[in-house]
C-alpha cells in the first residue's frame, strides 16, 4: 500500500470527532458501536474464545460496546454485513482486530490511523493485525513481531507442577513488582515505569487482589524464581502473560513444572488455558508443548 507514513499520533479527538473521523475514512464501511451492538459484539466474540479473551474479558467488564467516557475512552469499531456484525475492532491504548480478514484489518487500520489516537500497541490474528498496521500509515513502531503461535490447553499437564507455586499474596506485593518490572523491562526493552508508575503498580496489584498472579519463591533467598499471570479472564479462557524465570535460576528446569502449576490454577478459572509467544523463543515453545500446549492460531503484535 502506497502512502505519505506519519508516525503515531500524540493525541486523541473527542468521541463526536472520533465518530465523524471513522465515517470519513471508509465513506461508512466501518462505524462505531453503541451500547445496542452489545450482543452481536458478544456472538461475533464467542466465536473464536481463544483469540478474542482479551476483548471479551474487557467488554464483560464495561457491559458495554459502547464508547468510553471521556476524551480517550475506547471505542469498537464494526464492520456489517447482510447477516449482522462481521468483524469489529477494539480502540483504546490497544488496537485488537476481532475475527477480522486481511482486507477487513485494512479497513480498520485506515479508521484508525484517521482517528489519530494514542496507541500502545496492535495486536491480534497476524494477518489482520499486520494489515491494520500498514494502512494507519504510521512509522516509529518500537517492534514488529509479526509470527506469534497463540497456543492453548484444555486438560492438566503431565508434568508434575513446580512444588510450593502458589496464588500471590497481598504481602508478596513487592517482590512480584519487583520481579514483573524486571520481566516487563527484558521483554519489552524499557521499563514499564515509564509509561506511569502508579498504573503499573496498581495493575500488579489488581492481579494479585483477583487471584490471577502465580509466584514459586526460593525458601532459602526468599527471592522470586518464577512468576506467570492471567492477564486476560473471562469464563471460557484465561489467557497466561509474563511468564518468567529469575536469570540466575534459569537452565534448572524450572518453567516446565511452573508453567505445569500455571496451567494447575488457570483450569480452575475456565476450561482453557492459553498463550501466545514469539515464534523465536524456541525454548520457550518447546518448554509450552512438553507442558501439553498446542498452537490454535498466530498472532502478531506491533508495539510503538
Amino acid at each position: 500500500m502506497e502512502m505519505l507514513r506519519q508516525r503515531v499520533p500524540l493525541w486523541s479527538p473527542s468521541a463526536d470527532a472520533a465518530a465523524a473521523r471513522v465515517h470519513r475514512a471508509t465513506r461508512g464501511e466501518v462505524r462505531v458501536l453503541g451500547h445496542g451492538d452489545t450482543p452481536a459484539l458478544e456472538k461475533l466474540l464467542a466465536t473464536d474464545p481463544v483469540a478474542n479473551v482479551s476483548v471479551t474479558a474487557t467488554v464483560r467488564a464495561r457491559r458495554s460496546a459502547g464508547p468510553g467516557k471521556g476524551r480517550n475512552g475506547a471505542v469498537v469499531l464494526g464492520i456489517d454485513g447482510e447477516n449482522g456484525l462481521l468483524a469489529a475492532c477494539w480502540t483504546g491504548s490497544n488496537i485488537i482486530p476481532v475475527a477480522a480478514s486481511a482486507a477487513q484489518g485494512e479497513l480498520f487500520g485506515l479508521v484508525v490511523g484517521a482517528m489519530r489516537r494514542r496507541v500502545a500497541s496492535i495486536y491480534g490474528g497476524a494477518e489482520a493485525s499486520l494489515e491494520l498496521f500498514d494502512a494507519t500509515g504510521w512509522t516509529g513502531a518500537r517492534d514488529v513481531r509479526p509470527d506469534q503461535p497463540l497456543m492453548s490447553i484444555t486438560e492438566p499437564s503431565t508434568v508434575e507442577p513446580l512444588p510450593g507455586a502458589r496464588l500471590s499474596t497481598s504481602g508478596d506485593f513487592p517482590r512480584v513488582e519487583q520481579a514483573s518490572a524486571a520481566m516487563f523491562t527484558e521483554e519489552l526493552g524499557f521499563s514499564p515505569y515509564a509509561q506511569g508508575a502508579s498504573q503499573y503498580r496498581e495493575r500488579v496489584r489488581g492481579l494479585i487482589n483477583a487471584g490471577h498472579s502465580i509466584i514459586a519463591v526460593d525458601p532459602e533467598s526468599s527471592e522470586i524464581v518464577f512468576k506467570a499471570e492471567f492477564g486476560a479472564v473471562s469464563p471460557e479462557v484465561v489467557q497466561v502473560q509474563g511468564v518468567w524465570v529469575r536469570p540466575s535460576h534459569r537452565g534448572l528446569g524450572l518453567a516446565g513444572p511452573g508453567m505445569a502449576a500455571v496451567v494447575e490454577h488457570g483450569l480452575k478459572l475456565a476450561p482453557t488455558v492459553s498463550l501466545y509467544v514469539n515464534s523465536y523463543n524456541t525454548a520457550a515453545i518447546r518448554t509450552y508443548e512438553r507442558v501439553g500446549f498446542t498452537q490454535v492460531g498466530t498472532f502478531a503484535t506491533i508495539l510503538f
